[in-house]
């Protein structure tokens, strides 16, 4: 009987291996591409090489001097780092009509202990299509409630959420009350607005008091354990961001004023903030990063330029402000690239825009010394595109390296759009 165990737990540990990537075993070598660094350097007619996860030699190289490599020639095709989308639901979120498969809002308002990390489904539907797209890498954040809890940076591809993952419970999420003059502004949500706003400092105040007595204590009972006040210690002493989503300029004020005067170390993001382009001199002042969301949408008042959302990251950007564009949502999500071409079309220029989800979003999350540009020593996580990327006219996504390995691209709606142009003689 130990003996047919033993085989079993064998067998499983083989199982186990083969779904594990293996280490590249030789220098891998790209010829003759357009690379797009993610820094805002483009290399014409360039090489990358590669081994063992890492990039080992990018720019005009000498091929001959990496003998027995593998060659591959990218001639008239543009290599771009592996974009991340921020704020968004993926792997959190599959079907909309379907209760079960919505992991991303929990019951309470005060939960920052809620990990979307754990809850991160690799076997979603919705990843290969946005791997498709060459986004390598997603921001998975949770909803609702007033602090709705902790998102993690992970890859659109792996094993589990443990192979997933790039980094863990990264930043804490604040829903700030939305505060704006309009016909619906009457004393009771006045009173709302007041009584969320006592609860969040409220909140704040007994985190870091918290977070101050642990910090000198060796020891603490078990009964004083707090799992709320707990997760919120990371953004005392700086290993987390907290991420406040706010659009209305008052609110973003308000926001920006508690935090920053109240606890002046906590690393503060404006997600949304639809009226950051008013806002620049308050965000400069303070070094704030901004992630805007949803470029594709329409502006937030009947009197503002119907292309605002296009031109407020060209604004932020010019201001010298750090912008990172994400998507919310969830399948809507594989689109980001597209979003910052328009951005592109609006102030930016398309290497600019191209850092916005790249090297941008890797700095706010910290993850900038490994991935979110081509460099020496970085992950060798980059997609081959045989078009611009940002342009979803010419964007064709023809292969993608995570880590030094290929990823598989082929998907459902792939294998769908190929039945039918078969079924209908349209190939």
């Amino acid at each position: 009987m130990k003996w047919i165990d033993i085989k079993i737990i064998l067998l499983l540990l083989v199982s186990f291996t083969l779904q594990t990537v293996a280490a590249q075993q030789r220098v891998t070598l790209i010829t003759n591409a357009t690379i797009h660094t993610g820094t805002g350097e483009v290399i014409e007619n360039g090489t990358i090489a590669f081994n063992f996860g890492k990039i080992v030699d990018i720019g005009k190289g000498q091929t001959s001097l990496y003998k027995n490599a593998k060659v591959i020639d990218g001639t008239g095709k543009h290599i771009y780092p592996g974009i991340i989308c921020m704020n968004n639901l993926m792997g959190l979120n599959e079907i909309d009509a379907v209760r079960a498969t919505r992991d991303f809002d929990e019951n309470g308002k005060l939960n920052p202990n809620v990990r979307s990390l754990i809850a991160y489904n690799t076997g979603s539907k919705i990843l290969p299509t946005a791997l498709f797209n060459g986004i390598l890498y997603t921001q998975a954040v949770p909803q609702g409630g007033v602090i709705s809890g902790s998102s993690s940076l992970l890859k659109t591809t792996g094993w589990n959420w443990e192979d997933a993952v790039i980094k863990g419970d990264e930043g804490i999420h604040l829903n700030w009350p939305e505060m704006h003059v309009g016909a619906d502004l009457n004393e009771t949500k006045s009173n709302r607005i007041e009584k969320q706003l006592l609860e969040i400092k409220s909140f704040f105040a007994d985190a870091e008091q918290y977070h101050n007595a642990l910090s000198v204590l060796t020891t603490y009972k078990a009964s004083g354990f707090n799992s709320r006040l707990d997760a919120m210690r990371g953004l005392f002493t700086g290993s987390k961001n907290l991420y406040v989503h706010a659009n209305y300029a008052k609110s973003i004020v308000s926001a920006v004023t508690f935090i920053k005067q109240q606890y002046p170390l906590i690393k503060l993001v404006l997600v949304g903030a639809s009226d950051a382009y008013q806002l620049t001199d308050l965000i400069k002042q303070y070094n704030i990063p901004v992630v805007v969301s949803n470029v594709h949408r329409l502006p937030s008042r009947s009197f503002e330029d119907v292309d605002q959302p296009f031109k407020t990251p060209g604004i932020l950007v010019k201001a010298g402000i750090k912008v990172a564009i994400g998507h919310a949502g969830s399948w809507e999500a594989r689109n980001v690239m597209f979003n910052a071409g328009t951005a592109a079309a609006y102030g930016l220029t398309k290497e600019e825009a191209l850092q916005c989800i790249t090297l941008n979003p890797a700095t706010i999350m910290g993850v900038n010394a490994r991935i979110g540009s081509l460099a020496l020593n970085k992950d060798a996580s980059f997609v081959i595109c045989e078009g611009d990327i940002l342009d979803m006219m010419s964007s064709k996504i023809s292969a993608a390296y995570l880590e030094g390995e290929p990823i598989d691209l082929y998907n459902d709606q792939q294998k769908l759009y190929e039945k039918y142009l078969k079924k209908f003689g349209l190939n």
